[in-house]
């Protein structure tokens, strides 16, 4: 690694905050102790015990999509917890429904009696606010239309405002999120968590070789992808497909750079376009 992209990867890790994608899961899969905090004040069960956690776990069934959550959890009584920290609200409802559906069809064993259905969650945390209502968060359970009566379902949607900014246990750890220098941070767990990958010599070389893995990964996928365009030549309808797929795999690519803090020299080159194309692209983002 040279001088010059050792000062790159340490000026992004310094803008880092938990909303940043492979930071947060770098900083969740290194303590048990932050995920249980964020687990209890997200679901607002002060005594719930992480037992199990795991992140980018996939779920889903044969022949049908599957999904990585960002976090799984598992509590002392066997509930399920899905935590996905979000930075678009691009079909939340849909995403969350599915996310919950899954878990709820593998919560039975064969044999077992519905009644032993545990709690399924799925928090979506969002850097935006969801409905602009400036409330701490909000919750969607199946009622009655008329009677409002609830259906004990043990399902729990929960979608929470990244932007509250209360004073209570969610709004500190809104801002904890938010943070790019852990001594800002209220909560011990978080802070202790962050300062490992920012301030600690073995921390910070970890991150910054998951951002050279990153980088390297990303340039092979659009050698892939040219790849996949040559074989799909003087079949029409396929190399329209082909290149409608790499188009899209290659601007959420793009997307996942800019909000690390990459500059558009730098994603060009990562992602094999011209700088034109790259500024363009971020221009039509901006006013769509």
């Amino acid at each position: 690694m040279t001088n010059t992209t050792n000062i790159q990867y340490l000026s992004m890790l310094e803008r880092f905050t938990l909303f940043s994608d492979f930071f947060m899961h770098a900083v969740f899969s290194h303590s048990r102790k932050a995920v249980q905090l964020l687990a209890r004040i997200v679901t607002g069960k002060k005594d719930l015990i992480v037992v199990e956690w795991g992140l980018e776990v996939k779920k889903g069934f044969p022949f049908f999509r599957n999904d990585r959550y960002d976090l799984f959890i598992i509590d002392q009584y066997g509930n399920v917890y899905n935590i996905e920290i979000e930075n678009t609200l691009q079909s939340i409802g849909k995403r969350a429904f599915h996310n919950l559906s899954v878990l709820v069809a593998q919560g039975l064993k064969p044999g077992q009696k519905h009644k032993k259905l545990q709690e399924n969650w799925v928090v979506f945390l969002t850097r935006k606010d969801f409905l602009k209502q400036n409330e701490p968060f909000y919750n969607y359970q199946w009622r009655e239309d008329r009677s409002r009566q609830k259906l004990k379902t043990g399902g729990h949607i929960r979608i929470v405002n990244g932007q509250y900014q209360g004073k209570d246990a969610l709004g500190k750890l809104m801002h904890d999120f938010h943070c790019t220098n852990p001594d800002d941070m209220f909560y011990d767990e978080l802070r202790e968590a962050v300062s490992y990958f920012k301030k600690e010599p073995e921390g910070v070389n970890t991150m910054c070789e998951i951002m050279r893995e990153f980088e390297r990964k990303s340039k092979n996928e659009g050698r892939r992808e040219g790849r996949a365009e040559g074989r799909a030549e003087g079949r029409a309808e396929g190399r329209a497909q082909e290149r409608q797929k790499a188009k899209k795999r290659t601007e959420a690519i793009m997307r996942n750079l800019r909000e690390e803090g990459m500059s558009y020299e730098r994603i060009a080159r990562i992602t094999n376009q011209s700088l034109s194309k790259v500024k363009l692209f971020f221009k039509t983002q901006q006013t769509a």
